[in-house]
C-alpha cells in the first residue's frame, strides 16, 4: 500500500515505499559478524562505476516514433494515458478529493496493477495511481476542485502516440519531469523524494544491463559487513541513513512506476532496473527544483 511510510528504526513491507529490515538471522556466536567496512564518502551501497551524467544526452533516442515507443514503455507513462481516457470528460471526486471506490477498481484493472486481496481504502494507498494523478495535475491536465475533477488545458498538448509522435514525446517527457519535480516539493518526510545525491547516483547505475542491486535490508548489510563504521568501531548511523533515503526514494520511484523493483529469489537483495529516459527526465527535474529552490 501507498501511504505506509517509515523511519530508519521502523520497516515494513518490500513493495511499498518503506525500507525493509527483515527478521534475518543473526549471525551465529561461533561465526561473529565481519568487521564493518570503512567509510570512504562514495554510497557504500553502490558500485564504483556506471553511466555518467553528461552520458545521458547522448543515449537517448532523437527520432520521435522511437523516443516515443521508448517512453510508451514506461509505466507512468502508459497509466497517464489510461487515467486521462478514464476521467474523459469527468469524474466525481469523494469529500478527501479522490476519485471513488469504483473508479479505483477500474482503473487497477485497466492498468492490468495486482492489489492482492486486500480491498483499497483509498486512492492514495496506490503508488500506481498516484503517481500519474500528481503529475496530470501537476501538469494542468486534470482539474481537480468542486467535488470533481475534469480535464485541463494541459501545459503541452496530450497527444496520441499514434497520431503524433512527436507531440507524444513531448507530453510524455513532461509527465516524467513533473512527478519527480512535485516528489522533492513534497520531501521525503511528506512522501516525496529526500532527493539527495545519493539517490541521483543510484539512478545511474539503474540501466547498468543488470540494473542496480541494493542489500534488501540493513540487517541483511550489517550481517554481511557492508555497512562502514563510526570512530568508535560502531555501524555508521549516518550511513545507514543514506542508504535507507536513497532505498526509499528508489522505492518512491518504483511505486510511481518511472523504475522496476524486483527482490530477488534468495531474499538478500533487490535489483533496480531503469531506463535513460527516465534518467534524462529526473535530472532535468532536479535541476529544476534546484533553481527554483
Amino acid at each position: 500500500m501507498m501511504e505506509t511510510h517509515s523511519s530508519p528504526d521502523d520497516h515494513p513491507v518490500p513493495d511499498d515505499l518503506s525500507v525493509v529490515f527483515s527478521a534475518a538471522p543473526v549471525p551465529q556466536a561461533e561465526e561473529p559478524a565481519p568487521a564493518a567496512a570503512e567509510p570512504t564518502g562514495w554510497p557504500w551501497f553502490l558500485p564504483q562505476d556506471g553511466l555518467r551524467h553528461e552520458d545521458l544526452v547522448h543515449a537517448i533516442d532523437e527520432d520521435p516514433r522511437d523516443a516515443a515507443e521508448s517512453l510508451a514503455r514506461i509505466p507512468l507513462v502508459r497509466r497517464a494515458v489510461t487515467l486521462l481516457e478514464h476521467i474523459g470528460s469527468g469524474r466525481p471526486l469523494t469529500s478527501e478529493g479522490e476519485l471513488d471506490p469504483a473508479d479505483v477498481r477500474a482503473l487497477a484493472v485497466a492498468m492490468d496493477l495486482d492489489l492482492g486481496e486486500q480491498e483499497p481504502v483509498s486512492m492514495r494507498e496506490i503508488g500506481a495511481i498516484v503517481g500519474p494523478w500528481n503529475s496530470l495535475i501537476a501538469g494542468r491536465w486534470l482539474s481537480a476542485s468542486g467535488g470533481e475533477v475534469v480535464p485541463g488545458e494541459g501545459m503541452v498538448p496530450a497527444a496520441a502516440r499514434s497520431e503524433d509522435p512527436a507531440a507524444f514525446v513531448r507530453f510524455a517527457r513532461a509527465v516524467i519531469v513533473l512527478l519527480v519535480l512535485e516528489s522533492l516539493r513534497q520531501g521525503g518526510e511528506e512522501g516525496g523524494l529526500f532527493g539527495g545525491s545519493d539517490t541521483f547516483t543510484a539512478l545511474l547505475h539503474t540501466v547498468a544491463p543488470d540494473g542496480l542491486r541494493l542489500p534488501a535490508t540493513i540487517r541483511i548489510a550489517l550481517d554481511q559487513g557492508l555497512v562502514p563504521a563510526d570512530p568508535a568501531g560502531d555501524p555508521d548511523m549516518d550511513e545507514i541513513n543514506r542508504y535507507w533515503q536513497a532505498e526509499r526514494d528508489l522505492g518512491t520511484l518504483a511505486a510511481y512506476g518511472l523504475l522496476q523493483r524486483e527482490p530477488l529469489p534468495d531474499g538478500q537483495a533487490v535489483r533496480y532496473l531503469g531506463t535513460v529516459e527516465v534518467l534524462v527526465e529526473a535530472y532535468g527535474a532536479l535541476e529544476m527544483f534546484e533553481e527554483l529552490d
